[in-house]
């Protein structure tokens, strides 16, 4: 059974010490049996420039380049975003674009941020949309999260058809909440696995969402891996829809840049 973590949290976070050298991933990898992870590091979270902090990651990691892949986090409110996005493409680690708006602080309907769905969909990259990056219940209470209201993040959905968008850092009572037709928007799929999945939450998920479009990425090393997959073993899902969510959706969808 394949397993693909598609929400890795790495590197030195200034607030508290995370468990991120490359010994510490390396073990990770063999702990949590898995054939690939997708990461995101605090340099590009907290960098003003994203990229900037993306490459001292990827040099940092390079020792694990066969299985570590990255998100190219971009802010559409730094002078080169275009260039950052250019620069992601490039890249045969970065396999997907991610944007912070709780954290970066802007409007999903910007032009700026529709050149960048156009892009990502034309050059095949996933589109991450990160709800936020620390529980609410434990941000630091110096760093301003501000969650996207439900009506933009709709309006966002409906309009980026362009490009493969993925939902990661939802609670689950937000996405329930979100008046769309989850049918009706086949380019998007959820990232569960940081979405505090309880087994009663996610044996109701085929009842809303297809299983069919939904990955799983724990937060791991920076939040606990171990309690979210212990809940999609326990949830009453057939054994097509767990395998699919622990790794066979996220192989089909990321552009892995295999020979």
């Amino acid at each position: 059974m394949s397993i693909i973590d598609t929400g890795l949290l790495i590197g030195p976070c200034p607030f508290r010490e995370v468990p991120s050298s490359v010994a510490d991933v390396a073990a990770l990898h063999e702990n949590a049996s898995l054939d690939r992870a997708v990461a995101t590091g605090f340099r590009s979270l907290l960098y003003y420039d994203p990229i900037a902090g993306l490459e001292q990651d990827m040099v940092q990691y390079e020792s694990l380049a066969d299985w570590l892949h990255f998100y190219a986090v971009i802010n559409p409110n730094f002078p080169q975003a275009g260039e950052q996005v250019a620069r992601a493409v490039q890249e045969r680690q970065i396999v997907g674009l991610r944007l912070i708006p709780a954290l970066h602080h802007y409007d999903l309907s910007t032009s700026r941020i529709r050149a960048i769905v156009q892009s990502a969909g034309e050059h095949g990259l996933p589109l991450n949309l990160m709800a936020r990056v620390f529980d609410d219940r434990m941000a630091p209470r110096y760093v301003n999260q501000r969650v996207p209201a439900p009506a933009e993040i709709c309006d966002f959905l409906r309009t980026a058809s362009d490009a493969t968008v993925i939902l990661s850092m939802f609670y689950f009572t937000e996405l329930t909440a979100l008046e769309v037709d989850w049918s009706a928007l086949p380019h998007v799929y959820l990232d569960i696995g940081c979405s505090k999945p309880s087994v009663a939450s996610l044996d109701e998920l085929s009842n809303w969402f297809p299983p069919e479009r939904t990955l799983f990425g724990t937060g791991a090393p920076f939040y606990y891996w171990k309690g979210s997959r212990l809940g999609l073993e326990g949830a009453e899902l057939r054994e097509q829809q767990r395998r699919g969510i622990l790794g066979d959706n996220a192989a089909k969808i990321f552009p892995w840049g295999d020979p």
